[in-house]
């Protein structure tokens, strides 16, 4: 392969890379319009209901009062204390004497 060869295999890589550029730049540049005007047009909140059904833990909130009521305050009572608040204290204790 000659220089002359090796100058022009170089001349069309760069044309190339700088052509592509080119393209990606112009891409991001109708990216970057269409986010914008997407930007302004919001849906409206309508608030129906109760304030605590709109909470994002309503779900949760529903499951723990079902609970309650189907095996009732004390099981569930045991329940949590077994399930998670036993871990979290074993795993607090193992963390601290880790130091």
């Amino acid at each position: 392969m000659s220089a002359l060869d090796s100058n022009l295999s170089q001349a069309t890589i760069l044309a190339r890379m700088s052509a592509t550029r080119a393209e990606l730049i112009a891409a991001n540049h109708v990216n970057t319009l269409i986010a914008s005007s997407r930007l302004g047009v919001r849906a409206p909140v309508i608030q129906e209901g109760p304030l605590f059904l709109q909470s994002p833990y309503a779900g949760l909130i529903a499951g723990a009062l079902i609970a309650t009521t189907i095996l009732g305050p004390a099981q569930l009572v045991r329940i949590v204390a077994l399930r998670g608040l036993t871990p979290w204290i074993t795993r607090t204790i193992r963390s601290l004497a880790g130091r």
